[in-house]
């Protein structure tokens, strides 16, 4: 179960065709992690691990859910525009499904790690999953330049197993990026597994490039028993950002050179010369080239120099609005998936009046374009002020934890550091992916917070078991 618990959160095609009122109820991964929760209780014949379940955590939640009921009311006498309104008993319920499963994946997650050797088993199954990533890509890259060959591989990829907004009905829509087979073959976008080829730079991102880096911060390989070998990372990590240029989409380029920044934090001298002479050869070959080659020339022209004028307006105008949402609800938020009328509500002039605002208009739907003002506004400012500062601390005692360790000389002390260090990383490029639009729920970013989370009391036993049996050692010998 440990091998698998990282690769299933990979397919997040809807495979049940029903009607949920949440996310994940036509995905299969709610329904595997309890499978898996079930199994591991009899495994551990029903005890729980320590510290499985936080009172204050507890506590806090239950306040969420109250402020939430509160938020939502008020939202529901606010809003004067029907269509737009949503009925405040069901959405609460709803949104209590929507606690319910996250908190499934931290269960996996934490019945199912439990020592050093567990991790090591999950971490193995997230080497599967960046490689069965990997894969997937190259194919949607081959069928940009040979689709002929690779059209009948790609068609079954969108057929089976690549996610899509809307589900199995987003083919009725004649504007879907899936229209003809598969996401690539409209759009010549690589997307991976995920909806679209933004989600697939932030699904890098957020969730392979931190345990990269670190590794190679280190020179410890995390993912492999051979824990030196070191240059097949070098080799994925430039595989990536090649593939965030090819998806053709700005957050790829931003995440790109962000990733260039970290890992010249960490070179002499010498090796940041040589990367940056690589970066001018490169830059070299793509304006030499820029107009030789047609998928190229859009790919630089069209989703970073020239970006659409009413994408980029209804971008900037929605977040304007989510930022004047949370100044105006700072206390308790809007409430949960009640935004769409405030958003039509408080989009300034410049930003209304186009094809896209139109569409929203018909669906009575505006989404939101910035994850981390979309949570300040439907839960607010109080709130996520205070989950920020339970993630800061959380990470503070990872890294004395992860010191602890050194100052003991643990065999395990490097692979501890390995382990903080990547929670740092994750959770800052987090933040950074928050300025956009992405699935921040979705079952692959749940359980790998939720893997940090596990593994801090996994070491703090470790530890604590260590300095007994030296201190044990050590009265026996006086």
């Amino acid at each position: 179960m440990k091998y698998l618990i990282w690769p299933i959160s990979l397919f997040i095609f809807e495979y049940i065709n029903i009607q949920f009122p949440i996310y994940y109820g036509n995905r299969i991964q709610l329904y595997l992690y309890i499978f898996f929760i079930l199994l591991a209780l009899i495994q551990l014949r029903g005890e729980f691990p320590k510290s499985f379940i936080n009172k204050r955590v507890v506590v806090f939640i239950s306040i969420i859910l109250v402020v939430q009921f509160i938020a939502m009311v008020l939202s529901y006498y606010r809003i004067d525009v029907s269509g737009f309104n949503k009925h405040p008993i069901k959405t609460y319920i709803s949104f209590l499904g929507f606690v319910c499963s996250i908190l499934v994946h931290y269960f996996v997650v934490r019945l199912n790690i439990n020592d050093l050797n567990d991790v090591n088993k999950f971490l193995k199954g997230g080497w599967i999953a960046l490689i069965l990533s990997l894969i997937v890509c190259l194919i949607q890259l081959c069928y940009l330049f040979l689709p002929s060959l690779f059209e009948p591989l790609v068609r079954l990829i969108g057929d089976t197993v690549e996610a899509r907004w809307g589900g199995q009905q987003a083919n009725d829509n004649p504007s879907s990026f899936y229209m003809l087979g598969s996401y690539v073959q409209t759009t010549f976008r690589i997307n991976g597994l995920t909806e679209e080829a933004s989600n697939l730079a932030t699904q890098f991102f957020v969730i392979f490039i931190p345990f990269i880096l670190a590794s190679i911060k280190n020179k410890f390989n995390i993912f492999n028993e051979q824990r030196e070998k070191i240059f097949p990372l070098y080799i994925i990590l430039v595989i990536i950002l090649f593939l965030f240029v090819m998806a053709k989409t700005t957050a790829g380029f931003l995440f790109g050179a962000v990733i260039l920044l970290f890992v010249m934090r960490d070179m002499n001298k010498i090796q940041r010369v040589l990367v940056i002479l690589c970066a001018i050869v490169v830059c070299s070959f793509i304006f030499q080239y820029n107009f030789r080659s047609e998928y190229l020339s859009e790919t630089i022209n069209n989703f970073l120099l020239n970006k659409n004028e009413t994408s980029v307006s209804n971008r900037s105008g929605t977040t304007l609005a989510l930022l004047i949402i949370t100044v105006k609800n700072f206390l308790t938020g809007i409430g949960w998936e009640y935004h769409s009328y405030y958003i039509f509500e408080y989009l300034p002039d410049w930003s209304r009046y186009n094809q896209e605002y139109y569409d929203f208009i018909e669906r009575k739907e505006f989404p939101i374009m910035s994850v981390l003002l979309g949570w300040t506004a439907e839960f607010g400012i109080v709130i996520v002020g205070l989950i920020a500062l339970y993630l800061i601390n959380t990470q503070k005692k990872f890294r004395k934890l992860s010191n602890q360790a050194i100052d003991l000389n643990h065999k395990e002390a490097q692979f501890i550091k390995v382990l903080c260090d990547s929670s740092q990383y994750y959770l800052i490029f987090t933040l950074i992916s928050s300025a956009f639009l992405y699935v921040w729920y979705a079952s692959i970013y749940l359980i790998v917070y939720f893997f940090f989370v596990s593994i801090i009391y996994v070491i703090s036993n470790k530890l604590t078991n260590n300095a007994s049996e030296r201190f044990e050692g050590l009265h026996e010998k006086n």
